[in-house]
């Protein structure tokens, strides 16, 4: 495997904005869960808790890695998206990276600060919605500038 192949820009604005995008569904899942790692609800098996354990603090700190790099990208972009400042494009970009930033700090901490604010099933739901709009909006506006986030001016 060769490192420099996979840390080009271009390449891990892609695979961080796919792993956020991945994310944000699995996160929806585990909310309409109750709030139940979506891998702690598979693989229940006490014996495998540590395992389980594991794999949920690395992908979590992936998640805010990725979604570090991805604000970075966008600060350095003059603050654009898919080629321009559009509002809604803003805000669920921010869906995305301050919900990837909360669980890298989960990896990192090991609590859930948003959910420590605030566990109440309603609201669970309500937050698993605007990630899967979040994720098909994004999704939509990824595919309609060429698939890139940062990229040169995209179709509105």
């Amino acid at each position: 495997m060769n490192f420099k192949e996979y840390s080009q820009p271009h390449l891990l604005e892609r695979y961080s904005f796919l792993w956020s995008e991945a994310r944000l569904i699995v996160a929806a899942i585990a909310l309409f869960l109750g709030g139940v790692p979506v891998l702690r609800a598979l693989v229940p098996v006490p014996a495998l808790s540590g395992i389980v354990g594991l794999v949920l603090t690395l992908a979590w700190i992936i998640s805010g890695a990725a979604s570090v790099y991805l604000l970075y990208r966008w600060n350095s972009n003059q603050k654009m998206l898919f080629g321009g400042k559009a509002p809604l494009d803003t805000a669920a970009f921010f869906v995305s990276v301050v919900s990837g930033i909360n669980l890298g700090l989960t990896g990192l901490l090991g609590t859930n600060i948003g959910m420590s604010i605030i566990s109440n099933y309603v609201v669970f739901v309500i937050v698993a919605l605007i990630y899967l709009a979040t994720t098909v909006y994004l999704y939509r506006r990824w595919n309609a500038s060429g698939q890139k986030i940062f990229g040169s001016a995209a179709q509105k």
